[in-house]
């Protein structure tokens, strides 16, 4: 296709569009709608104003970076958790559930029901201080302008990074927020995975993840788009470090921005026949994880193709998540002490009121996945799942996850940590992105390039 070049006029600054198209570049909102990220809302799109009786607070916006009396040397410290002091408000239990069962998702009162002798929430002070960078912040306002879904709904178009959406109209739009908003190029992070069954049994993986996110590479200027960029999302290197049966397995995985258009890309190095192979195209269903307890798109929240399902925009509503969970990765706590039977150790666990958005999912007739209806909930100051709740063919609540986050100082801005995926029918459980027995994830590194992540390249590293 032929490169056209566009200027325009973006916060009082020339902005070059890099088109691949002759389309012309149409405002997503209105200018006028835009502007409230300037006013009413934050820069990424949330309630600037807290809840009517205090208990959610006015976003502050204060922390954008390091806080002056923490101490943190660089990306793969240990981070400092700026609000050790808090203590508890007080914590629901199954005994209290119908007291607070307004502010509750419906997994959250299935397991209160289900493990009514152990799994309780501590609730802590809500805080509304943390803050993307600026980078992040101005390319959401471009993004507002002139971002689009194409191709149904799994495609953007006139997308240079930040938030795409961030006043959504449509619970697409809402699932494409969480699904891109990375504050960092690139990441080396060692991960354990861990299955916990009602017997006690457990089933472990570690892996090394490098990865490329090029559209949150700094060096894109505002107003470079799509393809300028590129084709994919995300650009992953995994390699096997335990069990000892797939240690030097290692995986190249292309993520599409369009899932749908461009498809996931994949090969494989299995070191039993020292080959590099293109792996079949996994998505959707895959099972996934130690002991297949969650589905290659569960990942993350939700990650891959959205052509399956009707996607509604339920609206906001407050609710008790998970939030600032730096004591969860706390490297004194091993993950003996961490993980339990049935649920993960609730005093590493830290709950706090907040907004979110609540998007459903129902499975298209037609169309075939293990969940028929999908439930998502999103953090109105972060863009981050929070929680996610899936149903079977029977309507019934199978799997129930709680995803915890917390924010880089570094990258002055909101990161995806320990994630964990409940299987409501059985009772096992799995944790993924555990970090307590290796290491603070690293995202300073320089992001690897395109270059990096192709099966020559691959061949090259595992001989």
């Amino acid at each position: 296709m032929k490169k056209i070049i566009k200027v325009v006029i973006f916060s009082s600054q020339l902005v070059i569009l890099y088109l691949f198209s002759s389309t012309v570049l149409l405002a997503k909102v209105d200018p006028n709608e835009a502007q409230r990220l300037n006013r009413d809302l934050s820069p990424i799109g949330a309630e600037r104003k807290g809840n009517k009786n205090g208990l959610i607070p006015d976003w502050s916006g204060k922390m954008r970076g390091l806080p002056a009396n923490l101490t943190y040397a660089a990306s793969g410290d240990v981070y400092p958790d700026p609000y050790v002091d808090d203590k508890p408000l007080f914590s629901i239990t199954a005994a209290n559930l119908n007291k607070y069962a307004d502010q509750l998702s419906d997994g959250q009162k299935a397991l209160l029901s289900k493990f009514p002798s152990s799994f309780r929430m501590p609730i802590y002070p809500s805080h509304r201080d943390g803050r993307y960078n600026q980078l992040v912040e101005d390319r959401t306002m471009f993004s507002a302008l002139y971002t689009e879904l194409v191709n149904g709904v799994d495609g953007l178009r006139n997308f240079t990074g930040g938030i795409p959406f961030p006043i959504p109209q449509h619970g697409a739009e809402a699932i494409m927020n969480a699904r891109v908003v990375h504050p960092h190029s690139g990441m080396d992070a060692l991960f354990d995975d861990i299955a916990v069954y009602p017997n006690g049994k457990r089933n472990f993986r570690r892996q090394r993840i490098i990865a490329d996110f090029p559209f949150a590479n700094p060096n894109n200027p505002i107003g470079r788009i799509d393809l300028a960029i590129g084709t994919y999302a995300g650009m992953i290197d995994i390699d096997i470090v335990e069990p000892p049966r797939a240690k030097g397995k290692r995986t190249v995985i292309l993520e599409p921005l369009d899932a749908l258009k461009y498809q996931r890309k994949a090969w494989v190095y299995i070191p039993a026949t020292r080959r590099v192979r293109r792996s079949p195209t996994v998505g959707y269903d895959t099972p996934d994880g130690p002991g297949g307890l969650l589905t290659i798109d569960d990942t993350l929240g939700f990650n891959g193709a959205l052509d399956r399902y009707d996607w509604q925009l339920l609206g906001k509503k407050e609710i008790y998540v998970p939030y600032h969970n730096y004591q969860f990765d706390n490297n004194e706590i091993n993950r003996e002490q961490l993980l339990l039977r049935g649920h993960v150790n609730p005093d590493a666990m830290r709950y706090e009121l907040h907004r979110v958005w609540v998007i459903e999912a129902n499975l298209k007739p037609g169309t075939r996945h293990v969940y028929a209806k999908r439930r998502f909930y999103i953090d109105e100051d972060s863009w981050q799942f929070v929680l996610t709740e899936s149903y079977d063919s029977k309507g019934n609540l199978w799997r129930v996850a709680i995803l915890n986050t917390l924010y880089d100082y570094e990258l002055q801005g909101f990161i995806a940590r320990a994630e964990v995926f409940h299987d409501m029918q059985t009772g096992a459980y799995v944790a993924i992105r555990l970090v307590n027995d290796t290491r603070p994830t690293r995202y300073d590194m320089q992001p690897r390039g395109a270059q990096f992540y192709t099966p020559q390249a691959l061949r090259k590293r595992v001989h």
